[in-house]
Formats: structure tokens, sequence, C-alpha cells
């Protein structure tokens, strides 16, 4: 099995704390209400935070061209589009902001419109895995246009 770096470790942290911080100043600017989730909340639930009492999960530094969706996490549970989230906010580089959306609608895009598997990362609409690296995930590339009818609101 390949193990990850203890760099790239901090990486994904570091952004991660910075996406959920740009998103709680975004959030309040607006007025809503911001409560933090518990970490049980974040890892087993794939709840970041509340926004007036509506649990998100955050992803940031997302592509126009390339954005993923997990569906089995590299333990082999849910990934965060089977998790409890009501919402989804996704910050997209290219247009700047949080993309919203309700995170069932992904899932049931996924369901509906991906029927094969691959290994090969490049691939579009398909449930991507890498058991051949000893990995149990299953994660799904999609362009920002497969999925901009679900957007709710931009942030």
């Amino acid at each position: 099995m390949i193990k990850v770096r203890q760099s790239r470790l901090d990486y994904c942290a570091n952004s991660g704390n910075f996406y959920e911080e740009l998103f709680y100043k975004k959030v309040i600017e607006k007025g809503f209400d911001y409560r933090k989730s518990t970490n049980e909340q974040d890892w087993y639930m794939h709840i970041d935070c509340y926004v007036n009492g509506y649990g998100i999960d955050i992803k940031g530094n997302r592509h126009l061209e390339t954005i993923w969706l997990e569906y089995t996490n590299v333990n082999g549970n849910n990934g965060w589009l089977r998790g409890k989230a009501f919402y989804i906010a996704m910050f997209i580089v290219e247009l700047n902001c949080f993309s919203i959306y309700k995170r069932i609608d992904l899932l049931n895009y996924i369901k509906e419109n991906t029927k094969q598997k691959t290994n090969n990362k490049k691939d579009y609409l398909k449930l991507y895995t890498r058991q051949k690296w000893g990995k149990k995930d299953e994660i799904i590339k999609v362009k920002y246009n497969h999925i901009k009818h679900l957007e709710l609101i931009k942030l």
C-alpha cells in the first residue's frame, strides 16, 4: 500500500482550514447564523459547520474541469456524498466563489449518470477506484458544467 507523505497531509489540512475560514467569513458577512461542527460530526457525518441549522460540508480548491465527488472514502466507509450534510459548498477557483448544492441532489445525479467503473483518473462520470494501490475509495470526476444545473446559489 502506498503511504501518504506527511507534507501532503499537512497541505490538505491547511487547505481545508483555509477554505473553512473563508466560508465562515462569507456566511457571517451575509448575516447568517454559523456554528462549527464537533470533530465527531466532521469525521463521521461529513459536516464541517451548521448555517442557520443546516449541516454543510465545505470543499475547497475545485476547478471547472475537475471536481471529484466522493462516494466511498479510502477506508471503505460512506464518502461525503453519502454523509449527513444537507448542503455541499465547493469553492470553484476559476469562479472565485463557493458553489452551493444539496448533497442529495449530487448523490442522485451520480446514481443516475454513473454506470461504469474505471481506474483511469482522466475519465468523467465513471466510478474511479484505486484498488490496485490498496485504496477502497470510489470517486467520480465531473466538470462544473455537468452539475451546474444543480447549483442553488453562489456565495
